[in-house]
């Protein structure tokens, strides 16, 4: 189980949050295209196909803020300090505290 996690990163929400909307826009997406959901007479696929596109769209944010939280800083460059790589690691971390719930 801890060799697994040390794959997924430091960043399991986010994770589990892009995991969680590709199943679901996937499952919503192929009932709209292969299910014929109709309800009084009027058909609902397109519906569903909508739906499940925007929420498969909307994990590649959930995606991309996993990748981003996964990324390392090194407080130095080279011998001075870079000042935006401060301020994104502060960020970062500012961003793990609050996920974690250590405010």
């Amino acid at each position: 189980e801890a060799v697994c996690l040390q794959h997924i990163g430091t960043c399991l929400p986010f994770f589990l949050l892009a995991v969680t909307f590709d199943i679901l826009g996937l499952v919503l997406l192929f009932v709209g295209i292969f299910g014929d959901l109709r309800i009084d007479g009027l058909f609902y696929g397109d519906f569903l196909i909508y739906s499940g596109s925007l929420i498969i769209f909307a994990s590649l944010a959930c995606w991309l803020m996993w990748y981003v939280g996964n990324i390392r800083v090194s407080e130095y460059d080279g011998q001075k300090r870079n000042s935006i790589a401060l301020l994104a690691r502060k960020i970062s971390e500012r961003l793990s505290l609050k996920l974690k719930g250590e405010d």
